[in-house]
Parts: C-alpha cells; sequence; structure tokens
C-alpha cells in the first residue's frame, strides 16, 4: 500500500509540473525569436558601405548595442545616444573600408525581454 501511495505521489507531482514546462518552453520559443527580426544589411550580404543599421522586430525595442568588427580587428561601438523604441530602429555606422565585417546588435523592449544578433557584411 504504501508504494502505490509513493507512485501516485509521484505521478501527481510530474503532472503537476507539465503545464509549467510548457509554458517556459512556450515562452522561451516565443522570445528567442531572432530569426524573425529582418535586418537592414542582411546577414551574409554584400555591396557598398551601409551607412546605417537597421533592424524590424515584432514589436517595439530599443537598441542598446551595436558593435561593429572589422575581420582581424578591434571592434567599435556605435553612438546610440539617439536611439528610441520602435518597431523598425536604427543607427549610423562609421564609414567602412572595404573588407569583412560583424555587426553585433543587442534591443531591449518595455518590458526589459532582451534580444541579441550578429550580421556578416561584406563591403565590396
Amino acid at each position: 500500500m504504501r508504494n502505490i501511495l509513493l507512485v501516485f505521489t509521484a505521478t501527481l507531482a510530474l503532472a503537476a509540473q507539465a503545464p509549467l514546462a510548457f509554458a517556459q518552453t512556450h515562452d522561451h520559443g516565443a522570445h528567442g525569436a531572432a530569426a524573425a527580426v529582418q535586418t537592414t544589411p542582411g546577414d551574409g550580404t554584400m555591396g557598398a558601405a551601409p551607412e546605417r543599421f537597421s533592424a524590424m522586430f515584432p514589436h517595439a525595442m530599443r537598441l542598446t548595442s551595436v558593435v561593429v568588427t572589422p575581420q582581424g580587428g578591434d571592434p567599435l561601438s556605435v553612438d546610440l545616444a539617439s536611439a528610441s523604441a520602435g518597431t523598425t530602429v536604427s543607427a549610423a555606422l562609421p564609414r567602412l573600408a572595404p573588407g569583412n565585417y560583424t555587426i553585433a546588435w543587442t534591443a531591449s523592449g518595455n518590458d526589459n525581454h532582451t534580444m541579441t544578433g550578429r550580421v556578416r557584411y561584406m563591403v565590396h
């Protein structure tokens, strides 16, 4: 009888946690959707040196960090002093010479939700 009670208690405890696990997985999936963000320049693209970096989000966000790193060079932080929240946000980029670059960005929503991403770009 004692073993049946232990099995019943363990099963009940697992069943009670199942909805919580689903909610956490669903919540993480919704917030981990950096793939839904569209950027200009786009990842893996090439062309003339872009003057601005922009990102389009499914809800209002504010850029909190943009760092441009040339291949084999030192990272350069972009000034975001006038950054405001919106579904499309942008920042002026420094003048980029021909070469390969990585643009790493971080954005934050009004609910303090943070998203990050990287864009690889080649300037011709």
